[in-house]
């Protein structure tokens, strides 16, 4: 990259989930209510029927409640949500070399990029996920989960280490536009 061009991406935001725990709270007890087959669509149960299951259309218990947070939580307690500033970028960026490199671990073991989500420059518009091409714009936001997030550890990319602001709670922006999503 010439010394003229400043470079590609900035760091926006390092976002923690659990920073705000209000919010969290809120966003795991609506993933446990989803998971709740009791309240599903009356289509859905139906279909449940349908192909022998209907034994699982019941309500959650206190029991299966704590079972599912505690999974949830072993995701997301130490997830961290990155935003990063994409400005003109070449043929060099790809999304899936968003990685935290890891000297504890094998390279293969790595976290890398999850959940990828793309934003207008002004961050409050989805403009594609992660299953579509990159945005043909010359400035876009990508969002996107690093799992096992350590903080005393970089943030590599396409075009090297990148520097990494504090990090601070999940804006209600992104909430709203770029949810976590648990691994399956």
């Amino acid at each position: 990259m010439p010394a003229s061009k400043s470079p590609p991406l900035k760091v926006i935001g390092i976002y923690s989930l659990s920073a705000d725990w209000a919010a969290y709270s809120r966003f795991l007890r609506q993933e446990i209510d989803d998971r709740d087959a009791s309240k599903f669509p009356d289509e859905l149960k139906e279909f449940l029927r349908q192909v022998g299951r209907g034994d699982e259309i019941r309500p959650l218990t206190a029991e299966d409640r704590q079972e599912w947070e505690e999974y949830l939580r072993s995701y997301m307690d130490d997830v961290a949500i990155i935003e990063v500033l994409v400005t003109d970028p070449d043929v060099a960026f790809k999304v899936v070399e968003f990685v935290q490199p890891d000297p504890s671990f094998p390279e293969n073991n790595w976290q890398v990029a999850w959940n990828e989500k793309f934003l207008t420059p002004d961050g409050e518009t989805v403009i594609g996920e992660y299953l579509c091409d990159l945005p043909d714009m010359l400035q876009y936001r990508v969002v996107f989960a690093i799992h096992s997030w350590k903080p005393d550890l970089p943030l590599r990319s396409s075009y090297g280490e990148l520097a990494l602001p504090k990090i601070e709670p999940l804006p209600e922006r992104l909430w709203r536009l770029a949810p976590y999503e648990v691994p399956t």
